[in-house]
This record gives structure tokens, C-alpha cells and sequence, in this order.
């Protein structure tokens, strides 16, 4: 009998401290005078969305901290969260990291999923660590350096460049050029009004709808198929 109350009481113990902890902050600024935001953000998913009219950003932050008690999880996020919003002469700068900390203050997975809402127009650039990225409904050029993590890009009307270590890329609907350098993981680029340039390590690669040149300088190994291209093709 007492090694099976000893039994539950640890099992509760267990599934209390596994259970993650989550908080949610929001961060707004004025974009007037704005015409950048800039992210750097570490571990956890990145969604960014232009609306026409839009006159501030907007951030929602939701903070996941697995492994640890509620009360001390509260002192880790006050402690070791690195969270701001602000103007830097004509850009926007939007910092999501944790600082470094001691290995006992968490037994699981730490992350920040950030969900972003600018104004239509304005140019992104976009520096993530890990997790998933989705970018819609931008009139401004784009830029993304990221670690890893798969990435979906879509309605840019500026040009749009990547810089990516692994994780599967999907861009579809821009009117400007793009530009990829990637490591490793598929890669499907569709309606594109410009050129595409991609360099790839590993990984499949489908372009489809191109108004002017394809060039891939480095393929890679993986399938490779293009197709419905106006201009020239070279690889």
C-alpha cells in the first residue's frame, strides 16, 4: 500500500513539473516614420502578416517554458527573457531571445512563438535560430537569415532573400526577385514576377512560374524540376 501512495504521489510530481508553463506579452510601437522592422528572435515559431492601413506593430508573445514549477518558471522568464520593441532612427527593432542560463532552471524545451502584425508596406529583415517562419502580405523588399526550421513565404511584393541552414522552404507570389542560399531541404518556388537565383547543399528543388531568368549556380544533389520559365534558364 505505501508503494502504491508512493507510486501516484510521484507520478503526480512528475506530470507537474513536465507540464509546460505560459505566458503571453504584448508589445506595440507607432510605425510612423518606420519603414524596417528588424527581428532577431531565437527558438520558437515566427509569424509576420502586413495589413493595409495599419499604423503601429504589434507582437504577441507567448512564452513556453517546459520542465520547471510554476513559481520558479515565473523567476527564469523575469530573469533570463530578453523581450523589446523599439524605434532605432527609421527602423523597428524587435528583439525575442533567452540570455544564457544556468542548465538546473529548465529540464525541457524554452521557446518564444512570436505573432507579428506591421504595417503592408514596410521592408522586413529577419534573423531566427529555429522554428518554423511564415511572412505574408508584405509590399516591402524581404530578407531571412535563419538557422533551421521549415519557412513559408508568400504574397511579397518586393524582392525576397534567404539565407538558410536546413528546413524546407515554399515561396509562392512574388513580384520581385528572389535570391536563395540554402543548406539543405526542399525547396518549391512558384509565380514569381522577377529572376530566381537559388544555391542549394541538399534537397529537392520545383520552380514554377518565373517571368524572367532561373539561374541555380549550385544544385546540390536532390530532384530538380522547373518548368513554365520566360526568360532563360541555367544551371
Amino acid at each position: 500500500m505505501k508503494f502504491k501512495i508512493l507510486f501516484l504521489a510521484m507520478l503526480f510530481l512528475s506530470a507537474c513539473i513536465a507540464f509546460p508553463y505560459e505566458e503571453v506579452k504584448e508589445l506595440r510601437l507607432s510605425a510612423q516614420d518606420i519603414e524596417m522592422l528588424e527581428i532577431n528572435c531565437g527558438a520558437g515559431f515566427l509569424k509576420v502578416t502586413g495589413y493595409e492601413g495599419r499604423n503601429e506593430i504589434e507582437v504577441e508573445a507567448e512564452i513556453e517554458v517546459e520542465g520547471r514549477r510554476e513559481r520558479d518558471t515565473e523567476e527564469f522568464i523575469r530573469k533570463y527573457v530578453e523581450l523589446s520593441l523599439e524605434k532605432r532612427g527609421r527602423r523597428a527593432v524587435l528583439i525575442s531571445n533567452f540570455k544564457d542560463f544556468p542548465k538546473f532552471f529548465s529540464l525541457g524545451n524554452t521557446v518564444i512563438n512570436l505573432t507579428v502584425s506591421i504595417p503592408k508596406n514596410m521592408d522586413l529583415d529577419i534573423n531566427d535560430g529555429s522554428g518554423s517562419i511564415r511572412v505574408e502580405n508584405i509590399a516591402g523588399n524581404v530578407f531571412v537569415d535563419d538557422g533551421s526550421g521549415s519557412m513559408e513565404i508568400e504574397n511579397v511584393e518586393g524582392s525576397l532573400q534567404i539565407e538558410d541552414g536546413s528546413g524546407s522552404i515554399e515561396v509562392d507570389d512574388v513580384r520581385d526577385d528572389v535570391d536563395v542560399d540554402d543548406g539543405s531541404g526542399s525547396i518549391s518556388i512558384r509565380n514569381i514576377g522577377g529572376s530566381v537565383t537559388v544555391r542549394d547543399g541538399s534537397g529537392s528543388i520545383y520552380i514554377n512560374g518565373v517571368e524572367k531568368d532561373v539561374f541555380i549556380p549550385s544544385e546540390g544533389s536532390g530532384g530538380l524540376r522547373i518548368s513554365n520559365v520566360k526568360g532563360k534558364v541555367k544551371y
